[in-house]
């Protein structure tokens, strides 16, 4: 299993909830989140090398997605598609290793604690 964690604009997440149950993804968590996406040793005036004024956090979603390791790809792909513009600010996409799942009400382990 894979936890896919999605930090992207408030104004994709409609987009990305009716994907999500479109492609029958297992279920969907989303809280909002505030971050500075670019390294602040990077974030340096290119002609005289002086650190700029530290920039302001920005307001975004974080979305996650516990899936099926086979299922992965196609998620990603389909928020790939829907948050990325082009411009700064698109967001990221984490995905990392989950050991187990526990439905809590039924004690079901494993990907059946996921449907």
């Amino acid at each position: 299993m894979l936890l896919i964690r999605c930090f992207t604009r408030y104004e994709n997440l409609n987009q990305i909830r009716r994907k999500l149950f479109e492609v029958g993804a297992p279920g969907v968590s989303i809280s909002e989140a505030q971050g500075i996406g670019k390294p602040l040793s990077q974030m340096v005036d290119e002609v005289d090398q002086r650190p700029r004024s530290i920039p302001q956090f920005k307001k975004r979603i974080c979305v996650e997605i516990v899936i099926e390791d086979a299922e992965s790809e196609e998620i990603v792909s389909e928020l790939l598609k829907i948050c990325n513009t082009g411009l700064q600010g698109d967001g990221k996409i984490f995905i990392l290793p989950v050991n187990d799942a526990i439905r809590i009400r039924t004690g079901e382990r494993g990907d059946k604690a996921l449907y």
